[in-house]
């Protein structure tokens, strides 16, 4: 082979490696978030320390009930931020409410499969969501930061909807 086509074969190489590159970036910019599970507050769906990638939320992919949410919080017992991962139980305009273990959306019992069988809650009162708010709360209820205790979440504050959790390798699978 010429040095001429030697070149040209590297440099069209080149330029495929470095737009293929800038293609990944530009997906996890835009349409993916990693994501890690800190805590017990979605056992037993997700352990703690799970790892994956989720959805970026944007108008095109709202939350919808029961899906798994990344929400920002600021955590004012630490003075920082903090994203948490949830699940959608109110959306906007919905009235939640618990009584004995059970949430009610709009006045109809929730599928709430996810939740931990061990956990109990208290009962709240009846709570009507804004125009851009949701109510979210983590599977393992008895030591979930949540809508319980922080109130409705701003739609602006969800991050990432449903994903794929990629570790532990047991786990492996979509976010449900």
């Amino acid at each position: 082979m010429s040095e001429p086509t030697t070149q040209k074969t590297f440099l069209k190489d080149s330029i495929e490696t470095i737009l293929f590159v800038m293609v990944i970036l530009l997906v996890f910019r835009f349409l993916l978030i990693s994501v890690k599970v800190n805590g017990h507050s979605m056992e037993p769906t997700y352990k703690d320390q799970s790892r994956g990638v989720m959805l970026r939320a944007h108008n095109f992919n709202k939350p919808n009930y029961h899906d798994v949410v990344v929400v920002r919080f600021f955590d004012e017992r630490i003075g920082q931020e903090e994203l948490i991962v949830k699940r959608v139980f109110g959306l906007p305009g919905d009235t939640i409410h618990i009584v004995e273990n059970t949430v009610f959306i709009n006045g109809n019992p929730s599928n709430d499969v996810n939740r931990n069988p061990n956990t109990q809650m208290d009962d709240l009162p009846p709570i009507t969501l804004g125009d851009d708010e949701y109510f979210v709360l983590g599977d393992n209820r008895q030591v979930s930061l949540d809508s319980r205790r922080i109130g409705p979440v701003m739609g602006y504050n969800i991050v990432a909807v449903n994903g794929f959790i990629y570790w532990p390798l047991n786990h492996m699978g979509f976010m449900n």
